[in-house]
Protein backbone atom coordinates (compact mmCIF):
# COMPACT_ATOMS: atom_id res chain seq x y z
CA UNK A 1 0.00 0.00 0.00
CA UNK A 2 2.79 2.40 0.90
CA UNK A 3 4.61 1.47 -2.29
CA UNK A 4 1.52 2.19 -4.35
CA UNK A 5 1.03 5.60 -2.71
CA UNK A 6 4.67 6.54 -3.34
CA UNK A 7 4.38 5.46 -6.98
CA UNK A 8 1.21 7.51 -7.39
CA UNK A 9 2.83 10.62 -5.84
CA UNK A 10 5.91 10.20 -8.08
CA UNK A 11 3.73 9.87 -11.14
CA UNK A 12 1.76 13.02 -10.15
CA UNK A 13 5.01 14.98 -9.58
CA UNK A 14 6.30 13.86 -12.98
CA UNK A 15 3.05 14.92 -14.68
CA UNK A 16 3.05 18.36 -13.00
CA UNK A 17 6.75 18.92 -13.83
CA UNK A 18 6.16 17.97 -17.48
CA UNK A 19 3.15 20.30 -17.70
CA UNK A 20 5.14 23.25 -16.19
CA UNK A 21 8.10 22.70 -18.52
CA UNK A 22 5.89 22.36 -21.60
CA UNK A 23 4.05 25.62 -20.80
CA UNK A 24 7.31 27.60 -20.42
CA UNK A 25 6.77 29.06 -23.89
CA UNK A 26 3.60 30.79 -22.63
CA UNK A 27 5.44 32.79 -19.99
CA UNK A 28 6.85 36.09 -21.22
CA UNK A 29 10.57 35.99 -21.78
CA UNK A 30 12.70 38.66 -20.14
CA UNK A 31 14.86 40.43 -22.71
CA UNK A 32 18.56 40.24 -21.99
CA UNK A 33 20.08 43.48 -20.72
CA UNK A 34 21.86 45.56 -23.31
CA UNK A 35 25.34 46.92 -22.74
CA UNK A 36 23.93 50.40 -21.95
CA UNK A 37 21.58 48.95 -19.30
CA UNK A 38 24.52 47.26 -17.61
CA UNK A 39 26.35 50.56 -17.01
CA UNK A 40 26.15 51.64 -13.40
CA UNK A 41 24.43 54.98 -12.73
CA UNK A 42 26.36 57.59 -10.76
CA UNK A 43 26.30 61.11 -9.43
CA UNK A 44 28.94 63.42 -7.96
CA UNK A 45 28.49 66.29 -5.50
CA UNK A 46 30.74 69.37 -5.63
CA UNK A 47 32.88 68.00 -8.44
CA UNK A 48 35.50 69.67 -10.63
CA UNK A 49 36.46 68.24 -14.03
CA UNK A 50 39.72 69.47 -15.57
CA UNK A 51 41.01 69.08 -19.14
CA UNK A 52 44.66 69.77 -19.91
CA UNK A 53 46.29 71.20 -23.02
CA UNK A 54 49.15 69.54 -24.92
CA UNK A 55 51.70 71.18 -22.60
CA UNK A 56 50.03 69.77 -19.49
CA UNK A 57 48.53 73.06 -18.26
CA UNK A 58 44.85 73.19 -17.29
CA UNK A 59 42.83 74.61 -20.19
CA UNK A 60 39.20 73.81 -19.30
CA UNK A 61 37.84 73.43 -15.80
CA UNK A 62 34.18 72.61 -15.13
CA UNK A 63 32.89 72.91 -11.57
CA UNK A 64 29.38 71.77 -10.69
CA UNK A 65 27.26 71.45 -7.61
CA UNK A 66 26.05 68.06 -8.88
CA UNK A 67 26.92 65.83 -11.85
CA UNK A 68 24.60 62.97 -12.88
CA UNK A 69 24.86 60.21 -15.45
CA UNK A 70 21.92 60.39 -17.89
CA UNK A 71 19.77 57.28 -18.38
CA UNK A 72 22.59 54.76 -18.09
CA UNK A 73 24.45 56.43 -21.01
CA UNK A 74 27.83 58.09 -21.31
CA UNK A 75 26.28 61.59 -21.31
CA UNK A 76 26.26 63.63 -18.10
CA UNK A 77 24.11 66.46 -16.77
CA UNK A 78 25.63 69.14 -14.54
CA UNK A 79 23.75 71.43 -12.15
CA UNK A 80 24.84 74.95 -11.10
CA UNK A 81 27.85 74.88 -13.37
CA UNK A 82 30.89 77.11 -13.86
CA UNK A 83 33.17 76.55 -16.84
CA UNK A 84 36.59 78.25 -16.95
CA UNK A 85 38.58 78.31 -20.19
CA UNK A 86 42.17 79.56 -20.30
CA UNK A 87 42.74 80.74 -23.88
CA UNK A 88 46.02 80.29 -25.73
CA UNK A 89 46.58 84.06 -25.38
CA UNK A 90 46.30 83.84 -21.60
CA UNK A 91 42.81 85.30 -21.20
CA UNK A 92 40.42 83.57 -18.80
CA UNK A 93 36.84 83.07 -20.00
CA UNK A 94 34.18 82.19 -17.43
CA UNK A 95 30.75 80.72 -18.28
CA UNK A 96 28.10 80.01 -15.65
CA UNK A 97 24.62 78.55 -15.94
CA UNK A 98 21.95 76.57 -14.17
CA UNK A 99 22.54 73.34 -16.12
CA UNK A 100 25.00 71.86 -18.59
CA UNK A 101 25.00 68.74 -20.72
CA UNK A 102 28.27 67.10 -21.73
CA UNK A 103 27.96 64.76 -24.69
CA UNK A 104 29.66 61.38 -24.86
CA UNK A 105 32.71 62.72 -26.66
CA UNK A 106 33.23 65.39 -24.02
CA UNK A 107 33.97 67.92 -26.77
CA UNK A 108 30.63 69.80 -26.76
CA UNK A 109 29.22 71.38 -23.60
CA UNK A 110 25.66 72.73 -23.77
CA UNK A 111 25.03 75.31 -21.00
CA UNK A 112 21.46 76.52 -20.39
CA UNK A 113 19.44 78.55 -17.94
CA UNK A 114 20.64 82.02 -16.86
CA UNK A 115 23.83 81.69 -18.88
CA UNK A 116 26.47 84.34 -18.36
CA UNK A 117 29.85 84.50 -20.07
CA UNK A 118 32.67 86.99 -19.65
CA UNK A 119 36.30 87.32 -20.52
CA UNK A 120 38.51 88.25 -17.59
CA UNK A 121 41.74 89.93 -18.55
CA UNK A 122 44.19 91.40 -16.08
CA UNK A 123 44.71 95.13 -16.37
CA UNK A 124 41.31 95.77 -18.01
CA UNK A 125 38.39 97.44 -16.28
CA UNK A 126 34.83 96.25 -16.80
CA UNK A 127 34.75 93.12 -18.92
CA UNK A 128 31.97 92.56 -21.45
CA UNK A 129 29.29 90.32 -19.95
CA UNK A 130 27.19 88.15 -22.29
CA UNK A 131 23.76 87.01 -21.06
CA UNK A 132 21.60 84.44 -22.87
CA UNK A 133 19.47 81.36 -22.19
CA UNK A 134 21.61 78.76 -23.95
CA UNK A 135 25.14 78.38 -25.35
CA UNK A 136 26.99 75.56 -27.03
CA UNK A 137 30.70 75.45 -26.25
CA UNK A 138 32.97 73.53 -28.66
CA UNK A 139 36.00 72.58 -26.54
CA UNK A 140 38.36 71.75 -29.43
CA UNK A 141 37.59 74.90 -31.46
CA UNK A 142 37.27 77.14 -28.35
CA UNK A 143 34.07 78.60 -29.81
CA UNK A 144 30.76 79.50 -28.25
CA UNK A 145 27.55 79.53 -30.31
CA UNK A 146 23.94 80.38 -29.64
CA UNK A 147 20.95 81.02 -31.87
CA UNK A 148 18.97 82.64 -29.04
CA UNK A 149 18.60 86.20 -27.84
CA UNK A 150 21.81 87.75 -26.49
CA UNK A 151 22.54 90.79 -24.34
CA UNK A 152 26.09 92.10 -24.05
CA UNK A 153 26.81 94.69 -21.36
CA UNK A 154 30.09 96.51 -20.95
CA UNK A 155 30.08 99.38 -18.51
CA UNK A 156 27.03 101.56 -19.17
CA UNK A 157 26.76 100.30 -22.77
CA UNK A 158 24.57 97.44 -24.03
CA UNK A 159 24.17 95.53 -27.27
CA UNK A 160 21.35 93.10 -27.94
CA UNK A 161 20.88 90.73 -30.82
CA UNK A 162 19.90 87.27 -31.88
CA UNK A 163 22.60 84.64 -32.33
CA UNK A 164 26.23 84.85 -31.28
CA UNK A 165 29.52 83.33 -32.36
CA UNK A 166 32.44 83.90 -29.98
CA UNK A 167 35.93 82.73 -30.87
CA UNK A 168 37.60 82.70 -27.49
CA UNK A 169 41.22 82.35 -28.65
CA UNK A 170 40.78 85.26 -31.08
CA UNK A 171 38.87 87.30 -28.45
CA UNK A 172 36.11 88.09 -30.97
CA UNK A 173 32.31 88.05 -30.69
CA UNK A 174 29.88 88.40 -33.56
CA UNK A 175 26.15 89.05 -33.16
CA UNK A 176 24.24 87.38 -36.00
CA UNK A 177 21.01 89.39 -36.42
CA UNK A 178 18.58 91.92 -34.93
CA UNK A 179 21.43 93.94 -33.45
CA UNK A 180 20.57 96.95 -31.33
CA UNK A 181 23.06 99.05 -29.37
CA UNK A 182 22.78 101.67 -26.70
CA UNK A 183 25.81 103.74 -25.77
CA UNK A 184 25.34 106.27 -23.02
CA UNK A 185 27.93 108.90 -22.08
Amino acid sequence: MLLRLLSLLSLAALAIGTWILSNHSRTPAVAPATAAQKLPGYYLQGAVLTDFDAGGAPSVKIAAERIEQIDQSSDVELHNVRLDYQSTGGQLWVMVGDHAHVQRSGKIVEVRGNVQMQGLEQGRQGPAVVNTDHISYDVDAAEVHTEGDVRIAFGPHTLTGRGLVARLNDRTMRLESRVYGRFTP
